[in-house]
């Protein structure tokens, strides 16, 4: 288990560099600190093969809080796979919700 700290910015952050929790941000799951970047993307596009130079391209972020959000889900699996099923799920919800819209010409 992590420990976690009080933040001035009012993240349940942990003491993690690079990864924070923010209420109301993305769910309250991991995300780069100070951004709305979460984790589950950064992990989720690598493993589509992109490289951590490529994404530092990609998001305009620094090489090491990339780095830092891989390594978070290497130490911490379990949220961010969490992130990925409740991301998942909510696809699916909405897809379903609006399984009548499929097909129908885009209004304009």
């Amino acid at each position: 288990m992590t420990d976690t700290i009080a933040s001035r910015d009012g993240a349940s952050a942990t003491e993690d560099p690079y990864v924070a929790e923010y209420p109301g941000v993305c769910g309250g799951y991991p995300v780069l600190r100070n951004t709305r970047i979460p984790v589950r993307t950064i992990v989720g596009v690598h493993r589509r093969g992109v490289d951590v130079d490529e994404l530092t391209e990609l998001f305009g972020i620094a090489r090491e809080r990339i780095q830092g959000a891989l390594d978070y889900y290497a130490s911490h699996p379990q949220r961010v796979d969490e992130d990925f099923e409740t991301n998942r799920r909510a696809s699916e919800e909405l897809i379903e919700r609006n399984a009548h819209l499929q097909g129908r010409p885009w209004p304009g």
